[in-house]
């Protein structure tokens, strides 16, 4: 089963880090531009994808995030569009931003790994997502290439996402895939 291979997005992560720190200016040039989009937040702003996932992740999820950007989609991570959110915390406060959030997101991936076992905050806003909008998909990240992915139970109910070249697949068993834009506008892997 192809998925999503760990060394691969940490490759593709740390090529893109090396070309943006190479020049002073195009650092200066992001963060005039990460001051622009912070002063033009909108807490009702409407995202395609909200990525579910473990923060001990983040370099996974930046190289992902930053790959459903550059296809053109607009994606949901809690600490870089809510900065000051404590997800570390259960409380009402949290449960109600992540709530308003995924209520103004289309859809949601939940990148499981290792990591992500530990989280409290995964199984419920996968729970979530799928009551609401039931345009789920789980994203297994693997070690590597001879690792099978093993995860829950409950995540085998849901379509998986499937890194192969620069293009992502939704696949639901052998011989039963879409490509993930076809996803995105509703169709399902039969």
């Amino acid at each position: 089963m192809a998925v999503i291979r760990k060394s691969e997005i940490l490759r593709r992560y740390n090529d893109a880090q090396k070309i943006l720190l190479e020049d002073v200016d195009e650092r200066r040039l992001a963060a005039d531009s990460l001051q622009k989009s912070f002063e033009s937040f909108s807490f009702s702003e409407h995202y395609d994808i909200f990525l579910s996932h473990a923060y001990s992740d983040a370099r996974i999820v930046k190289q992902i995030r930053n790959m459903l950007i550059a296809k053109g989609y607009s994606v949901y991570v809690d600490w870089i569009e809510d900065k000051k959110l404590d997800r570390g915390q259960v409380s009402e406060y949290t449960a109600t931003v992540l709530r308003n959030r995924m209520n103004n997101c289309s859809s949601l991936i939940y990148l499981t790994s290792d990591s992500a076992e530990k989280s409290v905050w995964m199984p419920w806003e996968l729970g979530y997502m799928d009551a609401r909008t039931g345009r789920v998909s789980i994203a297994p990240i693997i070690e590597d290439d001879d690792e099978e992915f093993n995860g829950r139970e409950y995540l085998g109910l849901y379509p998986y996402l499937d890194l192969t070249g620069n293009s992502f697949y939704m696949h639901r068993g052998v011989g039963s895939w879409v490509t993930f834009e076809e996803w995105m506008q509703g169709k399902k892997p039969k």
